[in-house]
């Protein structure tokens, strides 16, 4: 299990003529206190400063000592805190670290590489263009180009963002991004004719030249050309193309050149469903409703900002998500304060395990737009992971707000159920399937009913009923990790159909690697099948990436017993006891401390210790 330790290479008041000493061969005991406290600290000081990107162990071997001055002493500190913090999977301090690190030696492109890469992860765009500023235009990484354009778009400074972004060398999907924003600042020259021939070059890869479709029509509409962007945006919407803030701006066009009836055929689809995307579309068909004239004079940053979300949102399955984050992250330097762009980038992270990044993003999302249900219920799963109960407040206050809203009374529905209030959760969730029912809903569109009505039921220990809810979610949504996190690690506790539970999750792993809660799963499924010390490898990861769940502590510590390392199994019940567990575990954690884990009669060692219990 990662744990964090102090630092033990802090450097020593020294001048910069009196140099820093590292010794590759310390004593013996002396390593083993650096191995303990940061096995880092063992990289050769010598291959540093020849190289400090590359710096290993391997170079720790011979036996002279090395000379540091202070400076390369502080590079050394920050590389290795860079090198630490990705260790622990802490991306913020790993940025933080390299960027350090690479200024205090601006010369080194490694460094340079690695603290744009760093800081890239974590969306701080500021800092890649400040770093971006320091080092020759051809060392600059595309995404760094990027981050330069964005800047000079959102400062007016047109003419600079064709000049940084023309001839340079992207992948496809950034190509297509790096085009639309020539397009536009083209369009702050006034050279609209210019920016409508650009959007409309096609890349030779009809994904990517269908993915442009609504931001090629907010070019359009900026180029006072409504009736053709209008035709686009139809043609996006027979592709399915769902962008929210791009089909909301299409409604307002629709009114604008006086198609009402249009509009309202556009909205209406998009409401009837439950989905949380649904209440996205609720305000603007009320607006619709109410007569509103529509409204397409958005300030540019709005233009800008809402053009290029459509394009990354319909290009998100034609590239990775780490370059989706990328694309979001600009938009959101772009324009931090739109209201589109953080509910997405929010929804984005935080469906992709990045809790601490995704909150502050959700959390900017006022309470005046269309998309503050879906941000709000986004975030109160993130607060569950460390309060469960304020979480739950949280969804009941919101229902008490949005009675009407299927995506808040289905939050709530789904927060007593994390919350254990499972007859409360289970009468809830049948509610809104009877309507659903009514409704007439497919499969795809009510799965997550059935799959909260069938984790109620489970727990209620109804599991026959409970297992065929599942299966029908699972049916319907092969591919959503929670459903085959929580099927597979079902079956697995019950020690049923082992096998498929292990598929199960693994494809769930897959599809979520930097969930702690499925890494759990498939840690205790590999326990169920006996196969404890690969199982203790994946629930000291766990552990890593969901400190603050209790289940993982407790299953980590039965692991341990059952290994043979009872005072470390000891400590996790404890640590699991800390974590403020159900009163149900609360028992049985405290049993486990009193008295271990019973002897398991289908390990040999403890079927002999139960054969010399058994009475004559």
């Amino acid at each position: 299990m990662a744990l964090r330790a102090q630092h033990p290479c802090r450097e020593q008041p020294q001048s910069s003529r009196n140099p820093v000493v590292f010794r590759r061969k310390p004593s013996l005991v002396l390593r083993a206190l650096i191995l303990a406290a940061f096995p880092l600290c063992l990289t050769a000081p010598q291959a540093f400063a020849q190289n400090p990107g590359q710096a290993g162990l391997s170079a720790a071997k011979s036996g002279a000592p090395v000379l540091l001055q202070r400076s390369d002493a502080d590079i050394f500190a920050a590389t290795l805190a860079g090198r630490y913090a990705q260790g622990v999977d802490n991306p913020k301090l790993a940025a933080q670290a390299w960027a350090r690190a690479f200024f205090r030696r601006t010369s080194d492109l490694e460094l340079y590489d690695r603290a744009t890469a760093a800081n890239l992860e974590v969306g701080n765009l500021g800092m890649v263009v400040r770093m971006a500023k320091l080092v020759a235009p051809s060392q600059r990484p595309p995404k760094a180009v990027l981050a330069l354009a964005i800047e000079a778009l959102g400062q007016g400074r047109y003419q600079d963002v064709s000049r940084m972004l023309e001839g340079q060398k992207f992948s496809p999907s950034l190509t297509q991004f790096a085009t639309h924003l020539r397009a536009y600042a083209l369009l702050g020259q006034g050279q609209g004719p210019k920016a409508v021939d650009l959007a409309a070059q096609g890349t030779g890869n009809s994904e990517l030249d269908d993915a442009a479709l609504m931001s090629r029509a907010m070019i359009l509409v900026r180029a006072k050309r409504p009736l053709e962007a209008i035709a686009l945006f139809e043609k996006a919407r027979g592709l399915e193309q769902d962008s929210p803030a791009g089909l909301r701006f299409f409604s307002q066009l629709l009114l604008s050149v006086g198609q009402r009836d249009n509009a309202e055929a556009l909205l209406v689809p998009l409401t009837e469903r439950g989905s949380v995307k649904a209440s996205a579309f609720a305000g603007a068909l009320a607006l619709v409703r109410a007569g509103d004239k529509g409204n397409v004079a958005l300030n540019v940053q709005d233009h800008v900002s809402i053009g290029m979300l459509t394009l990354v949102e319909a290009m998100r399955n034609s590239m990775p998500p780490t370059e989706t984050s990328d694309l979001l992250f600009l938009l959101a330097f772009l324009h931090p304060t739109s209201d589109d762009v953080s509910a997405a980038l929010g929804q984005h992270l935080a469906s992709h395990g990045y809790d601490e990044l995704a909150e502050p993003y959700l959390e900017r999302v006022s309470n005046l737009s269309p998309d503050f249900v879906a941000a709000r219920t986004e975030l109160a799963w993130l607060v569950f992971t460390r309060d469960p109960k304020q979480a739950l407040l949280q969804a009941r206050e919101l229902a008490s707000k949005y009675p009407t809203s299927f995506a808040a009374m289905t939050l709530l529905a789904d927060m007593l159920s994390a919350n254990r209030l499972d007859a409360e959760a289970e009468a809830a969730y049948h509610g809104l399937i009877k309507q659903s029912e009514m409704a007439k809903w497919s499969p795809a569109e009510t799965w997550p009913l059935y799959f909260g009505r069938g984790g109620a039921r489970e727990r209620l220990g109804r599991w026959p009923e409970a297992l065929a809810d599942l299966r029908l979610a699972k049916a319907a949504a092969p591919n959503q990790p929670n459903v085959l996190n929580y099927l597979g690690y079902a079956m697995a506790d019950r020690g049923e159909n082992l096998d498929e539970a292990l598929t199960m999750l693994r494809n769930a792993m897959r599809l979520r690697p930097r969930s702690g809660a499925i890494l759990d799963s498939y840690g205790w499924a590999l326990f169920k099948s006996g196969r404890h010390e690969e199982a203790a490898t994946v629930l000291e990861r766990a552990a890593g990436l969901a400190p603050n769940l209790a289940e993982v502590a407790d299953h980590l510590g039965d692991v341990y017993w059952r290994t043979g390392r009872q005072e470390e199994a000891r400590l996790e019940w404890r640590r699991a006891l800390s974590l403020t567990p159900t009163a149900e575990q609360t028992k049985a954690l405290e049993d486990k401390l009193s008295d271990g884990l019973p002897p398991d009669p289908s390990r040999a060692a403890d079927a002999a210790i139960l054969a010399q219990t058994k009475p004559n």
